[in-house]
């Protein structure tokens, strides 16, 4: 009897460490880790056929500064006035302003026609007639659910600045709280926007003075 009631009781030990065990094994096979999604922002194209130009006019967009917040892998929003909001699993494909500039770069040579653009440091950026320099203040989804880029842009030429500019947009709708996929949208169309309003400035400058 001694020896029956020993394997009775193991029995039942097994039993009730199955069913602590199983229960577990299904929610941790339930709670997959989520995917990480990867965004980049797009070149818009113009609203307007650009002007024409000089030929020999070039540009060359020779620095493009963020916030430190926003400079990293995780996308940023705002929750609140002064809280961020940095995803775990939505991320940008590349680093930021690398890609700022690349894309706003895009869009300029997009509105400019036969006007050379190029971006620091490759080559021929440096004998550009005009250099752009951006830094962007703010570029994010704020609590109202609107898009907002503040930022302020120079042109010069000869080392000397010419045009001294500070935009404020906001995208024309609201984008849905953690929408990121919307979100990389929206600051494509603002980015395209910020373009509209740089190179209207670039073609409307009066010809370099002969020396």
């Amino acid at each position: 009897m001694n020896g029956i009631t020993r394997k009775s009781v193991q029995a039942s030990h097994v039993r009730l460490l199955l069913a602590m065990i199983v229960p577990a094994l299904l929610v941790l096979v339930g709670c997959k880790t989520p995917v990480t999604q990867y965004y980049v922002l797009n070149t818009v194209p113009a609203k307007q056929a650009s002007k024409p130009a000089a030929p020999a006019l070039a540009i060359t967009l020779r620095q493009v500064e963020i916030p430190r917040y926003l400079d990293r892998p995780r996308m940023v929003s705002r929750d609140a006035e002064n809280h961020l909001h940095i995803s775990e699993y939505h991320q940008w494909g590349g680093r930021l302003r690398d890609d700022l500039a690349n894309t706003l770069s895009d869009d300029l040579a997009e509105r400019m026609g036969s006007v050379t653009v190029t971006t620091a440091p490759f080559p021929g950026s440096m004998d550009a007639e005009i250099s752009l320099l951006v830094d962007f203040r703010q570029f994010e989804r704020l609590a109202d659910g609107y898009m907002h880029l503040r930022a302020r842009w120079l042109l010069q030429r000869s080392g000397k600045i010419i045009e001294n500019h500070y935009e404020q947009l906001q995208s024309d709708d609201v984008i849905v709280e953690y929408d990121y996929a919307d979100m990389a949208a929206a600051m494509s169309q603002l980015l395209g926007r910020l373009a509209d309003k740089v190179a209207m400035r670039i073609l409307s400058l009066p010809p370099r003075e002969k020396e």
